[in-house]
């Protein structure tokens, strides 16, 4: 290559060098000004344009229908500008406060187990403690009281329901009723069942929509088949509404009334010493021991000349004629050799 040609090789590449860092000036110098600079009136339209608008940096904004061709700057406009964050400010206090959370669901249950000197004095004051509650829904579940051969009182076994709000102090009170000297036995359980509440609520809420929808469709419907399909759904839907709102009112019931079994029994240092000895109610409950005994063997023996044993002689009788004939194979067996030698 010449001297001349190499020549014009570069002042044809820096003409090209020229243009290219030319057109990155001409397309950067707009983005990089500022937006006084460069942000036409407010009032100023490009020809063929109908409403577009920039932002405050100068920056176009496009449409589906292409670039509408005015330039807006909020400065401009009277508008506020938008302050630069604070970076002393606590992000966390300009976010909205949360909802109030809402009241907790909680099913409390609990048992006590109490000595005391009177179980019916004991009983009658439980249950005089429920009466006072009965306006706040308290009530006696069930009573069951069974006697001891060694005290003359009973063991007394309660189930009571008690508001929510007053099972510390129920349980309290229970507990004072316990003899000098012993200590109550005491458990507690509590079961939070928000979640499970919330749930179905909003379960029952969408099923009580759609059971809208569907009575509108049936209105509306003209004809048969989908009115019994509409009707089908219909049933379907208020059955599970009916089974949501059994199992809300379960849950709503267990949390306002608490359970409580309460299990009362006698002390046993209380009770007072049995010196009675009656030998003639002991002889007489010994005579019907003896009788019973015997009108039982006698009951078995009937029983079995009855039912048993004919099967026993009957299959006796076979198994005495199979081995009177298994031995008397036998014998011949044996004869026949020895006849044969001799």
């Amino acid at each position: 290559m010449s001297h001349k040609q190499r020549n014009w090789l570069l002042i044809g590449a820096g003409i090209i060098v020229g243009i290219f860092v030319l057109m990155v000036l001409v397309f950067s110098i707009p983005r990089n000004l500022p937006s006084s600079a460069v942000a036409p009136a407010p009032d100023m339209a490009y020809p063929g344009s109908s409403a577009g608008s920039v932002s405050n940096s100068g920056e176009r904004f496009w449409d589906h229908e292409g670039y509408d061709g005015q330039v807006r700057d909020e400065m401009s406009v009277g508008k506020e500008a938008p302050m630069a964050p604070d970076p002393d400010r606590d992000p966390v206090a300009d976010q909205e406060l949360p909802q109030q959370p809402i009241d907790r669901m909680i099913i409390r249950n609990g048992s006590i187990t109490v000595a005391v000197e009177d179980t019916l004095a004991a009983r009658k004051t439980v249950e005089d403690m429920v009466a006072q509650m009965a306006a706040d829904g308290a009530f006696v579940v069930s009573i069951n009281e069974y006697a001891s051969g060694s005290t003359s009182d009973p063991y007394i076994d309660l189930s009571i329901r008690v508001p929510a709000t007053r099972f510390d102090d129920v349980m309290d009170q229970i507990a004072g009723l316990a003899a000098k000297g012993t200590i109550p036995t005491q458990s507690q359980s509590a079961e939070d069942v928000t979640n499970q509440y919330v749930d179905l609520d909003a379960r029952l809420e969408t099923l009580e929509a759609a059971r809208q929808r569907l009575l509108e469709i049936m209105a509306e419907s003209q004809n048969a088949e989908d009115l019994l399909n509409a009707e089908q759904q219909l049933t379907q839907r208020e059955a599970e509404i009916a089974s949501i709102k059994g199992q809300m009112q379960y849950l709503s019931q267990s949390a306002a009334l608490s359970a409580i079994t309460v299990s009362l029994q006698p002390y046993i240092l209380s009770q007072p010493v049995d010196t009675t000895w009656r030998p003639a109610e002991t002889v007489r409950r010994s005579w019907d021991a003896l009788l019973r005994s015997l009108r039982n063997f006698g009951d078995f023996i009937i029983r079995f000349s009855i039912a048993v044993l004919p099967w026993l002689i009957v299959i006796g009788l076979v198994l005495f004629g199979v081995v009177r004939f298994v031995i008397s194979r036998a014998r011949k067996g044996q004869e026949n050799p020895s006849s044969g030698v001799k």
